[in-house]
């Protein structure tokens, strides 16, 4: 098996550099590790296994935020529909039938007939 050259480690520059000018880089080379290829590449999965991770998780909230808002407002839609139909229903048996158009004015708006009398009553606070 081959061996390639890390060229992104620091030891290889440190030690490619000319020695006759300074006499730290041997120095300086001891200190630098040398980081296997397999490390760097196990890096790499790693980060990008946390990311992918890290993004299906913010993923799923988000779906399990637009779930519950779907249900909130489906149930909100529903109670609005039968709302509305009782109110078609109400609307059409006030518009057949003369007692029912009568006593739905008198409830909303307070409409008297011709032999009724208005008392006034103060409320005792």
């Amino acid at each position: 098996m081959k061996r390639a050259a890390n060229l992104y480690s620091a030891r290889t520059y440190a030690i490619a550099a000319p020695r006759e000018a300074t006499n730290a880089w041997p120095r300086i080379a001891r200190w630098i590790p040398h980081i296997p290829n397999y490390v760097w590449l196990a890096m790499i999965v790693l980060t990008v296994s946390a990311l992918s991770v890290s993004t299906y998780m913010r993923a799923q909230e988000m779906e399990r935020d637009a779930k519950s808002s779907h249900a909130f407002t489906s149930t909100k839609v529903d109670n609005l529909k039968a709302f509305n139909s009782e109110l078609k229903k109400q609307t059409q048996r006030i518009k057949q039938d003369p007692q029912a158009a009568q006593q739905a004015a008198q409830e909303q708006l307070r409409v008297l007939r011709p032999n009724e009398i208005v008392v006034a009553v103060r409320d005792k606070k």
